[in-house]
């Protein structure tokens, strides 16, 4: 989306303020989301980015976000895949502790006990993940 010095979510946040309806479409040119305006369907970005070209022109030079954007992998992930003898019933152990989980979660009135049981999913199913390398 290439707005000019505005980000996109000022924009559009500004342009709700001013009683604009946001669309469940997006705009083909720039992927923001449609507004309608006073009875006129329209982009507020592009719109935006149309009033001051001079504006638009210095951002261009800018560099992009995924120019600027730097992956961070984890350790385990980047280690060259060690083969390691593993019980064979440490994998049956670990999806038979999910579903536990799974269970609990699903009968937990308390949603941040919940969250703690959706979090010893994802950690058990990381694991398991792992164990299949």
């Amino acid at each position: 989306m290439n707005c000019g010095a505005r980000k996109p979510d000022d924009i559009m946040a500004e342009y709700l303020l001013g009683g604009a309806k946001m669309l469940a479409e997006l705009c083909p040119k720039c992927g923001a989301p449609m507004f309608e305006v006073k009875g006129k369907r329209m982009c507020v970005v592009c719109a935006e980015a149309e009033k001051s070209p001079v504006q638009t022109a210095t951002a261009a030079s800018e560099p992009k976000v995924a120019d600027t954007l730097r992956v961070i992998t984890p350790k385990y992930a980047a280690a060259p895949a060690k083969s390691v003898p593993v019980s064979e019933d440490i994998p049956s152990r670990l999806d038979a502790l999910i579903l536990q989980f799974c269970a609990r979660a699903e009968g937990e009135p308390d949603p941040s006990r919940c969250l703690s049981y959706m979090e010893c999913i994802r950690t058990a199913a990381e694991a398991r993940v792992m164990l299949n390398r």
